[in-house]
């Protein structure tokens, strides 16, 4: 029962301006029948607009009638019902035949003036209708816009978790297929040492393939449709319960910094964590988020491994935290060995986080 409100308002006000239209005409003053009967045909097409999103071919079609009883009865009023009906047509109705619908209305709507008597009138009153067919068609056409900018981020986003996967699996079978043959070969050799050794290195290829594809798993079923703080401290929890060590540290006041802040704060989190399991080769990180006049989010690993390569991830962190006005670090610790990554983020609410929060939820994976 959506939109009841709304939609009861615009019925009574277009019902009453419809009303309520002075004849502006010279035409004589109408009879008490001609005025009953436009009475009654301005009540039908406001309330008519009830039905505009279900119907609308049918409600524009009413609502030029109707213009047409009134007008033949007291002179042309405005068309403020046909004006509504037009643009329903054309934002609710048939790609094609909404707005073919809504130029016909004003052409009835233009014709009837004319015949009436009052042609001075009838360009003013053609030129509001087109405007509210224009006023539907630009809303559909940036509404397919943004569905097409949806899909392709589902597909892209799709395409990347497939990469994660393929990559995690594959490099992990390649790995764990190598060592059984070297295991094999050592075996009918005899070499029972060798034979150790590679099913050591086959147990720890499988380990790590398990941890990383239940840290991936675990994201993508929690993803959450909009994020908080408790979902940024939800991804050191999910990144335990995959295997891996977590020190976290969040500041208190983390609950009060704005939503498109947080956003960002997120990704962030989620993908430098992502990249600690697949390249540090450390099985622990530490995150610590601090809030004062800016949010300052590190990410450390000990790790030994190669750094993660400058691929969509890096890349994605760089454009959210430059859009959101900040600054990122991602490189080798200063202090010892391992990967850092640091972002420092202004606490603001401005239109380039407003405009990165509608961004990032665009790429989110369709469940």
């Amino acid at each position: 029962m959506r939109r009841l409100w709304p939609d009861g308002v615009l019925v009574a006000v277009c019902t009453l301006a419809q009303l309520t239209s002075l004849r502006p005409g010279d035409a004589a003053a109408p009879g008490a029948t001609a005025g009953g009967l436009a009475l009654v045909a301005a009540v039908a097409a406001g309330l008519a607009l009830w039905w505009r999103r279900r119907a609308p071919l049918t409600v524009v079609g009413g609502a030029a009638t109707a213009y047409v009883v009134q007008a033949a009865a007291v002179g042309p009023v405005a068309p403020v019902t046909v004006a509504a009906g037009c643009y329903a047509a054309a934002r609710f109705g048939p790609v094609l035949w909404g707005p073919v619908a809504g130029l016909l209305a004003v052409a009835v709507v233009a014709v009837c003036v004319v015949l009436v008597g009052a042609a001075g009138l009838a360009a003013t009153y053609a030129v509001v209708l087109v405007l509210a067919v224009l006023a539907g068609v630009l809303v559909v056409a940036r509404r397919a816009r943004l569905e097409a900018m949806t899909l392709s981020a589902v597909v892209a986003e799709r395409l990347r978790i497939a990469r994660d996967l393929h990559d995690v699996v594959g490099h992990g079978m390649g790995a764990i297929t190598v060592q059984a043959g070297a295991g094999r070969m050592a075996l009918q050799a005899g070499a029972e040492a060798e034979v150790g050794r590679a099913l050591l290195s086959i147990e720890r290829a499988g380990r790590s393939v398990l941890r990383e594809v239940r840290w991936l798993v675990g994201v993508l079923r929690e993803r959450p449709e909009q994020v908080t703080a408790a979902d940024v401290v939800g991804l050191a929890d999910a990144a335990r319960s995959a295997g891996f060590v977590v020190d976290a540290r969040f500041d208190e006041r983390l609950g009060a910094v704005p939503p498109q802040v947080v956003e960002v704060l997120y990704r962030i989190v989620q993908e430098a964590l992502t990249n600690a399991f697949r390249h540090s080769g450390s099985d622990a990180a530490q995150v610590a988020v601090a809030v004062s006049d800016q949010l300052v989010v590190t990410v450390l690993d000990a790790g030994v491994g190669a750094p993660a390569p400058d691929g969509h991830g890096l890349l994605g962190m760089r454009e959210r935290v430059a859009a959101a006005g900040g600054t990122l670090c991602a490189g080798p610790r200063p202090d010892g060995p391992g990967w850092q990554v640091r972002a420092s983020l202004p606490i603001r609410a401005g239109r380039d986080g407003g405009r990165l929060a509608r961004a990032d939820h665009r790429r989110r994976l369709v469940r």
